[in-house]
């Protein structure tokens, strides 16, 4: 017996890939700048991985047999033609660069943001700063969020530069700078650091 479209996506939902599993925990929920993906959707004749029907935005996690796929080619014009943009992305890059693919993603739904100025220029902006303070470590996670809520409107140019420099940093090296077990050797980074301090 042949399953029908909804059945088989209902399938590829229960067995996704290890990559698609970690791409969709960044995206369920309105995780990723609050907009909605749903995934292993119908959509024509095909399925595709996630789609925001809000930006038309569709994106593939692939494997290697996908290189130089004839039915992908089909599938893209296709899409394309039904005024989808298309997004695909390796196993491999979803697994290894997570942060990387996250920050594509993050740019086809947001587009070039201006920096704030001191008093912010708009909530796609500020998004965008929330999303870099999302972090594996929870205790992290929340102080940061607690940060960006009670100061980054109010930070100047210069101080919002220095915190994405503390954005960069590791999850672990930067709780550690945070929590005082190690020293920042920055001196420009003391006040940042003394207000994330009190979040």
């Amino acid at each position: 017996m042949q399953l029908s479209q909804q059945d088989f996506a209902k399938r590829l939902r229960r067995n996704m890939t290890e990559a698609e599993l970690l791409l969709w925990y960044h995206l369920r929920g309105h995780r990723l700048c609050g907009m909605k993906f749903k995934r292993q959707q119908p959509l024509g004749d095909f399925i595709v991985d996630f789609v925001s029907f809000e930006k038309k935005l569709v994106i593939e996690v692939d494997g290697g047999q996908h290189v130089d796929s004839q039915s992908d080619t089909r599938r893209d014009a296709w899409l394309q033609g039904q005024g989808f943009r298309m997004l695909r992305f390796w196993n491999n890059e979803v697994l290894g660069e997570t942060e990387a693919v996250l920050e594509k993603i993050l740019q086809e739904i947001t587009p070039s943001p201006q920096p704030l100025s001191h008093e912010g220029r708009g909530a796609k902006s500020l998004e965008r700063v929330r999303w870099r303070c999302r972090r594996g470590l929870l205790e992290l996670d929340i102080v940061l969020g607690r940060f960006v809520e009670q100061r980054y409107r109010t930070m100047d140019h210069e101080q919002r530069v220095i915190f994405d420099e503390l954005l960069d940093m590791p999850d672990t090296e930067l709780w550690d700078v945070i929590t005082g077990k190690k020293e920042t050797a920055h001196a420009h980074q003391r006040v940042v650091l003394e207000w994330l301090k009190e979040a």
